[in-house]
């Protein structure tokens, strides 16, 4: 019924678009139990996190039922047309990389301004540590570089005092998840970013926002380049 999903896809929509798949063909049929998280890790080759995102979408589109002790349940969906929308629907709610890319853009340009104004001496030396745990990261610590990097970015955001920023950040973060991972994982590209990541903050030492902006947008800049390179590169593989 279902097999791994593929790596150059987004993992939970590839997930979704398998289970509407099955709802479509008739294989699943409204009141019937999905496996268990664990067993959908298995069956998808993916980690808990990605069957949590998917089963997360699934339920705000109304395809299942979540009984918290019992199991996961698909609701009712007219088979053809019904499953048809969601697909489109599920590919326009997530917006394309490029599009968060220019949300981020929008708010670190800002959050590092504030945080430049507002950042307690406490707050840069969090910075600076961060930034030297970085530097002291094996390269092939994949998953211990991906968690500095956000939290970084993330600790820039909370020394602005804005909370709901705050939150828009984590909800950014945890979108550009996948392609953040793919950027992470090209060779020479966490070393480079922790040395941006070094110029952003030493700006905010000098209490120099325009400066601050100005590397803070350079860094991301890179960002953006790495992932589409790493995009195109996927793409001439398939």
């Amino acid at each position: 019924m279902f097999e791994p999903v593929k790596s150059h896809e987004n993992l939970s929509i590839g997930i979704i678009e398998q289970i509407i798949k099955t709802i479509n063909n008739g294989e699943l049929k409204p009141g019937d139990k999905l496996p268990t998280e664990k067993e959908m890790c298995a069956i998808f080759s993916v980690s808990r996190t990605v069957i949590r995102d998917a089963l997360k979408t699934m339920l705000g589109l109304g395809m299942v039922t979540i009984r918290h002790g019992v199991g996961t349940f698909i609701n009712q969906v007219d088979r053809v047309e019904d499953a048809n929308q969601l697909i489109s629907f599920l590919h326009i709610s997530q917006g394309t990389c490029e599009e968060m890319l220019k949300v981020r853009e929008i708010i670190e340009s800002q959050a590092v301004i504030w945080c430049t104004q507002n950042a307690s001496k406490q707050d840069i030396r969090k910075l600076e540590d961060i930034v030297k745990k970085g530097k002291e990261v094996e390269e092939a610590n994949e998953s211990k570089l991906a968690l500095l990097d956000a939290e970084f970015h993330l600790k820039i955001v909370e020394a602005t005092g804005n909370k709901v920023m705050m939150r828009l950040m984590i909800n950014l973060l945890d979108l550009l998840g996948e392609n953040r991972s793919k950027v992470l994982m090209v060779p020479g590209r966490q070393r480079l970013s922790v040395l941006d990541h070094e110029t952003i903050v030493d700006a905010i030492k000098q209490r120099d926002p325009i400066l601050a902006q100005k590397r803070m947008l350079y860094h991301l800049e890179n960002v953006r380049n790495a992932i589409q390179a790493k995009a195109e590169a996927i793409s001439s593989e398939i």
